[in-house]
């Protein structure tokens, strides 16, 4: 794929260093605003391990080169994301969280600013990936859905640290605790995203906001995005052993057992305890 460059309306020099991806990410980069976009609508975008490590390479290039001032995170279709692809979790679960590990490094250490733009429902690490995009603007169809303690799992890149800090404790924990999905509404409310916006306006708003970053001054547009991320950073760092522990123990237990179980019979997993009488 040829990359468009805005400044001088040639290909930078450097425009090589970005390698091809695969047909479910494309990319281009305009005027200083690089575009990642998630297609793979026929799977409601779910993301596999060669599309986290293609969005971990893109910006992990971004880094070092100068044509790039601002990343658009954007998806094709209505369903901006269905999260981490679960039949790659059964089939190839190493690969899978290999490379989800490395995208969230890179996204989490990424120091120029990240603008999404989401018209859909967004599910699992897709919406633990927004939680580090620097400006989120949403459509009034978006809606977000952490559903890990469904899923006999806990969540996990520091989601539900982020959301906590942003959100407060009590509305936080409605929404992990219960698996409860998240409307464009609740999640400004909450703190979560940046905006809604109605369908109209939405791609001008963006282009605007993209475009503006693009043209100011980028060490002082770093700089400022290092300080409001800086005690994010701090307390990722102090629980990831914890948060990570958690996580493996709770993906061995019998309850995550059932919870596979349940979704490849395509049934309603029944969760019980020790104590649970036995069935009749």
């Amino acid at each position: 794929m040829k990359l468009a460059d805005g400044f001088g309306g040639s290909n930078p020099p450097d425009a090589t260093f970005f390698k091809e991806l695969n047909v479910s990410i494309t990319h281009s980069l305009q005027y200083g605003i690089l575009h990642l976009t998630i297609d793979r609508v026929e799977r409601r975008n779910a993301l596999t391990a060669e599309m986290f490590a293609d969005l971990a390479d893109e910006l992990d290039q971004a880094i070092m080169q100068t044509a790039v001032r601002v990343v658009l995170l954007k998806s094709s279709g209505n369903v901006f994301s269905a999260g981490a692809d679960l039949e790659e979790m059964f089939s190839a679960p190493e690969d899978l969280e290999r490379e989800t590990r490395r995208f969230f490094d890179s996204i989490a250490k990424f120091p120029k600013p990240i603008i999404a733009q989401v018209s859909g429902p967004c599910v699992g690490e897709a919406f633990a990936a927004l939680l580090y995009c620097d400006l989120v603007y949403v459509s009034p169809q978006a809606l977000f859905s952490l559903p890990a303690v469904a899923l006999a799992r806990t969540p996990r890149y520091g989601a539900a640290q982020i959301m906590a800090a942003a959100a407060g404790y009590p509305a936080a924990a409605e929404k992990l605790l219960l698996s409860e999905p998240i409307s464009a509404d609740e999640a400004q409310a909450m703190r979560l995203i940046t905006r809604v916006i109605d369908d109209e306006h939405l791609d001008q708003v963006v282009a605007a906001k993209t475009a503006r970053l693009a043209v100011l001054p980028p060490g002082a547009v770093a700089g400022t995005k290092a300080l409001l991320t800086a005690a994010r950073r701090k307390a990722l760092a102090d629980l990831t052993d914890y948060e990570e522990n958690l996580y493996a123990r709770q993906a061995r237990s019998p309850e995550a057992a059932e919870a596979l179980k349940a979704f490849l019979e395509g049934r309603k997993p029944i969760f019980k305890t020790e104590d649970d009488p036995a069935e009749a």
